[in-house]
């Protein structure tokens, strides 16, 4: 299975009209993942892209790995990220998250940010748990669908209760 995933719709990251980064994420061969150009508003200085952003990419890519895997709704447990190049603001990257593993509740991924010529800028892995206090329904009824081919569609139409 593969194609563009739904944004949630006031996600920061991947939501298409929130005024933040609004990340096209693709599914393939078991890897989440977008291509993005770093915007100056986001940088931190010297038109680097501030860390902060950096690290939600990372956690972004993974938590959609994560879910298409599982079909469940996490939330990051732990994180830790490496920052091996500056990623420079108007330059192109591409970010990309994969499923590692799991042990009862908690779920392990791995993501990484490379350069248009393949070198690696960031990378970080991650603990999940399973959330709670809300239903599949609820997070359905904020994604945005526009674009999503019918198979992608389809998983989420599924899931539905």
């Amino acid at each position: 299975m593969k194609g563009l995933l739904p944004g949630y719709k006031k996600c920061f990251f991947c939501g298409p009209a929130t005024g933040g980064l609004g990340l096209e994420l693709k599914y393939m061969d078991s890897t989440a993942s977008c291509e993005f150009t770093a915007q100056e508003k986001f940088q931190g200085y010297h038109g680097m892209l501030h860390g902060g952003i950096v690290t939600g990419i990372l956690d972004e890519v993974m938590w959609w790995a994560l879910f298409m895997k599982t079909k469940k709704i996490c939330a990051t447990w732990k994180m830790e990220a490496e920052f091996k190049r500056p990623i420079m603001c108007g330059k192109t990257y591409r970010a990309s998250g994969q499923f590692l593993s799991s042990t009862h509740n908690m779920y392990y991924l791995s993501a990484m940010i490379e350069d248009e010529t393949g070198k690696l800028c960031a990378q970080g892995k991650a603990s999940f748990r399973k959330t709670r206090g809300f239903t599949m329904n609820e997070i359905i009824e904020q994604l945005d669908f526009r674009g999503v081919p019918c198979e992608i569609r389809s998983i989420f139409q599924s899931l539905e209760m």
